[in-house]
C-alpha cells in the first residue's frame, strides 16, 4: 500500500511538470491534438499505479516522448505556415454579414437548434441581431451582434459609428495568413502593395489585421505600431 502511494505521489508530480512544460490550457481550449495527448498521458500515468510490479521508468518515458512530440508539433505549427495549415483547424465562419452559410454549417456538422443554442449562450435571443458568428479552433463560438444590437455605444449618443466588421488576421510572426486574405476577398499581392506604402517588409511584422472596412494595423517585432484607417 505505501508503494502505490509513494507511485502516485511521483507520478503526479511528473504529469504537473509534464503539462506545466507542455503549457496546457483548460480543458475546454485545448484542440484536438492536444486532447488526444492528455488522454493518452492519462492512460500512461495509471499503469505503473496500479499495477506495483512494473517499472516506473515504463510510464516515464512515454510521458517524456508525449511531451516531446507536443513540443515540438507546436513550434512547428508556429514556425511553418505548410505545417500550421496540416496540423491546425481554423475558424469557420457559420453567419458572415447576419447570413447564415449553411455549406459550412455542414462542413462541420453543426445544425440549427445548436447554432441557435450557442447564441442564446451569448446573449443572443435573436438570429436576426448576429452581424457575424464564428466557430473557434478551440470548438467555442464568438458571436458578434450587429451594431443596433450591441451594448450602449456611439450611436446611443448620436456620434459617428461606422461598422468596421471584424478584424481579420493577415500576418501572424512575419508568416502570411492565407486564410485571413480570402475571407477579405485579398491575395498576397495586395498585401505585399500595402506593406510597401508604409515600408515594412512582410518577414519584420509580428502582427498585421485588416477589418471589414479597411482599417490595417500592423506592429513589427521591435514594436513599432501602425494604424492607417481605410487601407482600400
Amino acid at each position: 500500500m505505501l508503494v502505490i502511494f509513494i507511485r502516485t505521489i511521483f507520478i503526479y508530480v511528473i504529469l504537473m511538470l509534464t503539462i506545466r512544460i507542455m503549457g496546457k490550457r483548460q480543458l475546454g481550449e485545448l484542440d484536438v491534438s492536444e486532447l488526444v495527448i492528455t488522454i493518452l498521458l492519462s492512460e500512461i500515468a495509471t499503469t505503473p499505479i496500479t499495477n506495483p510490479d512494473r517499472p516506473i521508468l515504463e510510464a516515464l518515458v512515454p510521458i517524456a516522448t508525449l511531451a516531446l512530440l507536443e513540443i515540438l508539433t507546436s513550434a512547428l505549427i508556429l514556425r511553418s505556415p505548410f505545417f500550421k495549415t496540416m496540423l491546425s483547424s481554423k475558424p469557420s465562419v457559420i453567419i458572415a454579414k447576419g447570413i447564415i452559410n449553411h455549406k459550412m454549417m455542414k462542413r462541420v456538422r453543426i445544425s440549427l437548434e445548436e447554432l441557435v443554442s450557442q447564441l442564446r449562450q451569448n446573449g443572443i435571443y435573436d438570429i436576426c441581431e448576429v452581424d457575424y458568428a464564428i466557430l473557434e479552433e478551440n470548438g467555442k463560438m464568438s458571436v458578434i451582434p450587429k451594431n443596433a444590437n450591441r451594448q450602449p455605444d456611439k450611436s446611443e449618443l448620436k456620434m459617428d459609428c461606422p461598422d468596421n466588421g471584424i478584424m481579420h488576421i493577415v500576418i501572424s510572426d512575419g508568416c502570411v495568413n492565407t486564410h485571413g486574405l480570402k475571407l477579405l476577398s485579398k491575395d498576397r499581392a495586395w498585401l505585399e502593395g500595402k506593406l510597401k506604402k508604409v515600408g515594412v517588409p512582410i518577414k519584420d511584422v509580428f502582427c498585421m489585421t485588416v477589418d471589414d472596412s479597411g482599417k490595417m494595423f500592423i506592429q513589427t517585432h521591435n514594436g513599432k505600431q501602425i494604424v492607417k484607417e481605410k487601407s482600400g
